[in-house]
């Protein structure tokens, strides 16, 4: 039995991230990384589109749920975005803000984040034992022994840094935390974040590859939950884009989700604006009536939602038709059946409880040098970068911990 100082099982981004922080303070501990995976850091190509939107520089408490969010503010002032980006600089990373705060590699390319980790971690004498799959971890009394599916390691420390079921075709599951609750570690339930919502419409098919600006309000029933705005994509059965992914992180708590839409929301008198169009375009039938506000195919819903023949003059139009058209422009309801479920999610919300763990060293309370940081945590950011900023920074926290 091979025996190590520390162990980290999981080589994602906040594995990579621990076990380079932590080797760098403390240069003799012999530390390994162990990943299902045939290689570290797989998922990480995939995030901001194939760029790696790393950290967004506006990150706060208000851009997290779950229960690890109380104690984000300790994260957050421990390993700050700008101390982030200066630990990227420092390992040969050079890196650029863009829109709303979003920063990313100047390569434009995730490989380059992935190559920094994967080097110094080369450079640093680190073990990466790829191939591994973890099925338990147990103390026998100053060590840990930790199982795979081909051997037996010990470590005095353990850190678990292992992701979820999000991205499943990358090779997410629950195994971590599987192993993490057969210990006595309490977690909440997982589930889809970040993802696709699915809606009850039949004009969802006639819309497919549709992108609009607007906003999106999730309602429990008749009760606002929250609301965003940005673009908004329809699918087949779906409906998808930044703004609905944030919404979709707050469905597991909703009990009679709603998701209603905004297609004109920077438009202040929405009623004045379409009897404008039907003076302008009086000669023409309903369904030229949204030309120069909506696109066609949108418009062709829109009226069919209102129950108003395209066909029908714009003269024969009533007030009733006028109001109820308002109504689906500024508030167009659509019952949730679901989510995209774990292959669509970008992440999974559940995890390790925030109580579980002392903030400040990322340390199990119940079981002394066991750690846990990243997605195992139940916290889940926004879409910008506030995911792998909480990837890299726990990760950091951890391995200066131990």
């Amino acid at each position: 039995m091979k025996k190590y100082d520390v162990i980290i099982v999981g080589g994602g981004a906040s594995g990579m991230m621990c076990a380079i922080a932590a080797k760098e303070k403390n240069p003799n501990h012999n530390i390994a990384i162990i990943e299902k995976q045939d290689r570290i850091g797989r998922k990480l190509l995939s995030t901001g589109n194939g760029r790696c939107n790393l950290l967004n520089l506006n990150v706060d408490k208000s851009k997290y749920d779950g229960s690890f969010r109380k104690y984000i503010d300790l994260l957050i002032d421990k390993n700050c975005p700008v101390d982030m980006l200066d630990y990227f600089s420092s390992h040969g990373l050079s890196a650029k803000e863009e829109t709303e705060g979003r920063v990313y590699p100047v390569s434009n390319h995730a490989s380059s984040v992935l190559d920094v980790l994967r080097f110094n971690i080369e450079n640093l004498g680190i073990e990466t034992i790829c191939g591994e799959a973890v099925s338990d971890i147990r103390k026998n009394g100053k060590f840990f022994e930790i199982k795979t599916n081909n051997n037996v390691f010990s470590a005095q420390k353990v850190v678990v840094s292992t992701g979820t079921q999000a991205s499943s075709k990358l090779g997410g599951d629950n195994s971590g935390l599987n192993i993490l609750k057969n210990i006595g570690i309490k977690t909440a339930p997982s589930y889809p974040a970040l993802c696709p919502v699915k809606v009850k419409s039949n004009l969802l098919p006639s819309l497919k590859g549709l992108r609009v600006k607007g906003e999106v309000s999730l309602y429990d029933g008749k009760s606002l939950v929250d609301k965003e705005s940005g673009e908004i994509q329809f699918t087949e059965n779906a409906l998808s884009g930044i703004c609905v992914f944030n919404l979709s992180n707050k469905l597991n708590k909703v009990r009679k989700p709603v998701l209603k839409i905004n297609l004109l929301p920077f438009t202040d008198d929405v009623y004045a604006l379409i009897k404008r169009n039907s003076i302008v375009f009086s000669r023409q039938t309903a369904e030229n009536m949204f030309t120069g506000i909506l696109q066609k195919k949108l418009a062709l819903a829109v009226l069919k939602q209102a129950k108003i023949k395209p066909s029908a003059s714009i003269k024969s139009l009533t007030q009733s038709d006028y109001i109820r058209l308002c109504e689906i422009l500024t508030a167009w309801s659509f019952e949730v059946s679901g989510n995209g479920g774990y292959e669509k999610a970008q992440v999974a919300g559940g995890g390790v409880l925030g109580d579980e763990i002392i903030p400040e060293t990322m340390e199990s309370r119940k079981i002394k040098n066991l750690y846990i940081c990243g997605e195992a945590l139940d916290i889940i950011g926004k879409c910008g970068g506030y995911n792998l900023y909480f990837a890299f920074a726990s990760g950091k926290t951890v391995g200066e911990s131990l």
